[in-house]
C-alpha cells in the first residue's frame, strides 16, 4: 500500500544517513497535488532483517492526503464485517 500511496514519478529521495545498524533517507513527491516531505527511519539487526521501520511526513495536509489514499488502498483487504 505504501509503494502505491507515495511512489510515483515525482518520488525522489533528498538525503539518505546510514551507519551500521540505522539509515534515515529523507524523500520528497507529491501527491494529489500536495507537496510532501517526509523521512524514513530504518533499523536493522545483524542479520541485515530490518527490525523497526518509522515513516514521518510533513505538513499536515500531506498526512491528510496519505491517510485519504492509504485507506481507500486498504479498504479492500479488510475482512467484511
Amino acid at each position: 500500500a505504501a509503494l502505491d500511496v507515495f511512489v510515483n514519478e515525482t518520488f525522489r529521495y533528498v538525503r539518505e544517513i546510514v551507519d551500521q545498524s540505522d539509515a534515515a533517507l529523507e524523500f520528497e513527491t507529491v501527491i494529489d497535488g500536495i507537496s510532501v516531505n517526509g523521512v524514513d527511519l530504518i533499523k536493522w539487526n545483524l542479520e541485515d532483517q530490518i527490525t523497526e521501520f518509522k515513516v514521518m511526513i510533513r505538513p499536515l495536509q500531506a498526512i491528510n492526503a496519505v491517510r485519504q489514499r492509504m485507506e481507500a488502498t486498504l479498504q479492500p483487504l479488510r475482512p467484511k464485517a
